[in-house]
């Protein structure tokens, strides 16, 4: 039998459809979460997708496979403008650091040790990357941006406190 073709929103819902259409899931008022199908290689019956983890599904599964089955005799997925086939498509950078990851970097420049091979160890562990308060032009300057005195390693010691305003020395 020659399939016909449908893309995956199609599919999706013509499933949808097809599974809230069945007298026990009718009956019991369960609303079905149907996936969107997953390409795949042509199987040994020609059919090029698949959907896997259906929601809300317990108690339903032959029901679901029965219609699954049908849908998958009478369709096929269509390819979309642009897209190659699922085995083709090169893999993705995965994100969480598979086995296609790039090489790791340390935004902070680790100075313990370098882990990425390119990145050499940073002069400072400051993530900031020695970045100066405001108005301040050298090192030695008031963090909270006060001026500071050109004899700050000769100033007066600090002014004594005030007595205790409780009584006692």
């Amino acid at each position: 039998m020659l399939r016909k073709t449908l893309n995956a929103s199609r599919l999706q819902e013509e499933v949808k459809r097809r599974i809230h259409r069945l007298q026990e899931v009718v009956d019991d008022g369960v609303k079905i979460g149907v996936p969107r199908p997953q390409p795949q290689t042509p199987d040994r019956t020609g059919c090029n997708w698949t959907m896997r983890n259906f929601g809300n599904a317990a108690g339903f599964e032959a029901s679901i496979a029965g219609v699954l089955a049908q849908v998958q005799a009478e369709y096929n997925l269509a390819a979309q403008e642009g897209e190659e086939s699922e085995a083709a498509r090169a893999p993705a950078e995965d994100p969480f650091g598979g086995a296609h990851a790039r090489a790791k970097v340390d935004p902070f420049g680790d100075p313990s040790g370098d882990r990425s091979g390119n990145q050499g160890p940073a002069p400072t562990a400051n993530p900031f990357a020695g970045a100066q308060p405001a108005g301040s032009s050298k090192a030695g300057a008031d963090p909270f941006g006060g001026p500071s005195s050109p004899d700050d390693s000769a100033s007066e010691p600090p002014p004594k406190r005030p007595a205790n305003p409780f009584g006692g020395d």
